[in-house]
Order: C-alpha cells, then structure tokens, then sequence
C-alpha cells in the first residue's frame, strides 16, 4: 500500500525520550493561575478555550478519564521515590484525595474494579517493583503482579490488563527484547496468562478497544484480538509514539524515523492516520516532531508546541494550533474538549 502524503504548517516542539513517557521540549513559560468557583462551562463560545486552570501538589504524568473522575500520575521528587495518584472532579476541577504510592508512577488503566499502576521502584523497595493493584476507594496496594518481561504500557479490555513488554533482553541478542511482546494479566488469577510477540513492530504505546487491544511502536501498527491473534498490521519506517483511535482509523505521533537500531533513526515531523476500511495509510507532515495524541467526539487532539486539533471529517487531514498558552504533555479527550497536563509545571487545563 503506497501512502499518502499531506502538508502542513503547525510547529511542535522537540520529544525527549526517557524509560517512562514521551515528553514535550518546550521554553518555560507561566502558567495562568487555577481557575476557582463555579464549575467550568463547555463548550466555550470559541470551542477552543481554556476554560480552567488546577493547581496539583506535584508534577503531572499520565492522565487516565473516568467518567467525571480525572486519575493523574503525579512524579516523585526523584528517580525512584514515592509518587502519587490525585483524583480531580472533573466538573468542579476539586482535587480529592491524593494516594501515596511505593513506586514512581508511569501509567494507570482501570478495570475490574481496581487501579492498575506501573512505575519505577528504588532497589530497598523491590517488593513492588510489578503492575500494582490498586484500591481506588482508599489507595491500598492489594496485588502486586511480577513477570520478568513487564514493562510500562497498559491498557484494560474486559477480558484483562495487558502490559507492554520491558527493554530488556540477554546479552548480544536485542530482536529479543521484551518490548516485542505484550503481555496479559488475568485480574481474578492475578497473574500474567498469556504472552503474545508483536508481529514486525515494538511497543511504545497501548490502546484498548473493547475486547481488542492495539500497539504501536517501531514498525507499525497492530490490533490484536482478546486471544493475541493479530487482526490487522500497517507496517511503517519509524516509531509509533502515542496512538490514539476516531473515524474508522489508528492516528499515531511519529517523531522518529528510523528502527530500533540508533544508526538508523533520525528525527521526524508527522502524524500518521491509518485507515481501516478502506485500508490506506496518509501521512500527515508537521513543523515539528509530535507529542501525545488522543481523541473523543469526532476531533483528535494533538501536543504540539501548544495544543493542535483535528476535525476527523476533514480530507486530507489539518492539524490547527489553537494558539493557547499551554505547552502539552499528557492528553486526556473528552467529547468536546481535552484535559491537558502541562509540561514542567504543576498544572492541568481544561480547554474546550
């Protein structure tokens, strides 16, 4: 399948890779202060403000939409240390209260009833170095599931939890690394059942849709069904970094080129919208390397230097900055808006 390929003349930022997130590389900037009182009216008049500011007692990470709950990862003050997870209404944009965590929190999914969290341990707390179960009622650590292969990403089907497979592999031989293989949990065993390696690609992100999971990473796309049989595959040159599902297709941040192999990768601007049905893969051309991606309510949100929108309708697909003050690093789409974690700041705001 030839791709296709699109224009366009939004500008990003920089993408800074580490062991849990992608991230934004953007000039400091300050941030409004946190908006108070009345809940916060969307759509606003624009359909593109930010209509709320919250202030949060560290700094944000993941983000994870519940309903009117906003789940946030919040960062240790060091590699290793005790994050935390706050809960924000998201109609009054209250924090509840926070839970202190025994790792450093990368991601949260949620199902059956619990929490499910990843993070990095520091060597004296090894005990939780895992997927930890989490009580979302009061925070306590109910299971903590280990494999040699579990790595940061998840994602929730109502069939279980799946977790991407960790960087690592035996010495000399890397096209055995875990991050070829996804993994899954069974809540009520509590234990990893089923072991699936990735067809042509590494995983970077998750995505749950029903009963199916995705993956992206470097080499393609690929859906697979809730027993690990691949359902559908896009090969592409590059890293998938974070993906996000509207309009029948896969749209997936591509700010590397390249392979796993570091001689080969070279920086890219472009987001990738990978139709189903039709299959067709278009490739849309960026001022600068993608962030986050996600999306609701027939729009995809995309972190750029600030904060750009889709309208999936559109053909061929445009990016539009909104031109706000917000430098993004976490997307979190709502129908109609997007929850957004800024970069370097401890700050979430509510733009729609």
């Amino acid at each position: 399948m030839k791709p296709v390929w699109c224009g366009s003349s939004s500008r990003t930022a920089a993408v800074l890779v580490g062991a849990g997130a992608a991230a934004l590389l953007v000039p400091g900037s300050s941030a409004a202060p946190a908006a108070r009182g009345s809940p916060a009216a969307c759509p606003s008049r624009s359909g593109a403000e930010i209509v709320q500011r919250v202030r949060l007692p560290g700094r944000p990470g993941f983000l994870l939409l519940r309903g009117r709950t906003l789940w946030v990862a919040i960062a240790a003050d060091r590699p290793g240390g005790r994050g935390r997870l706050a809960r924000v209404d998201t109609r009054t944009g209250r924090v509840e209260p926070i839970f202190r965590l025994p790792s450093n929190p990368y991601q949260i999914a949620y199902g059956f009833g619990s929490l499910w969290v990843t993070g990095e341990v520091r060597p004296a707390n090894r005990r939780f170095a895992g997927v930890l179960r989490v009580d979302p009622q009061t925070g306590r650590v109910l299971r903590v599931i280990r494999g040699r292969l579990l790595g940061s990403k998840l994602a929730a089907t109502p069939d279980g939890i799946w977790v991407g497979g960790a960087d690592v592999y035996p010495p000399g031989r890397p096209f055995e690394a875990g991050v070829r293989y996804v993994l899954e949990i069974d809540p009520r065993r509590n234990a990893v059942v089923r072991t699936v390696k990735l067809p042509g690609t590494t995983v970077i992100d998750l995505l749950a849709e029903r009963h199916a999971v995705w993956a992206t990473g470097w080499g393609g796309v690929v859906k697979l069904s809730r027993t690990g049989r691949v359902l559908f595959r896009q090969p592409f040159y590059g890293s998938g970094w974070a993906m996000a599902r509207a309009a029948g297709a896969a749209w997936v941040a591509q700010p590397f080129s390249g392979t796993r192999d570091p001689r080969t990768q070279r920086q890219a601007r472009r987001l990738l919208k990978v139709s189903l049905r039709p299959r067709r893969l278009t490739v849309v051309e960026l001022g600068d390397p993608p962030g986050d991606v996600s999306a609701a309510g027939g729009v995809v949100w995309l972190g750029t230097r600030t904060l750009a929108r889709i309208d999936v309708g559109g053909s061929p697909p445009a990016p539009r900055p909104l031109g706000l003050n917000v430098h993004p690093n976490q997307i979190a789409a709502f129908p109609g808006g997007a929850w957004i974690d800024e970069l370097g700041t401890r700050t979430l705001s509510k733009v729609c």
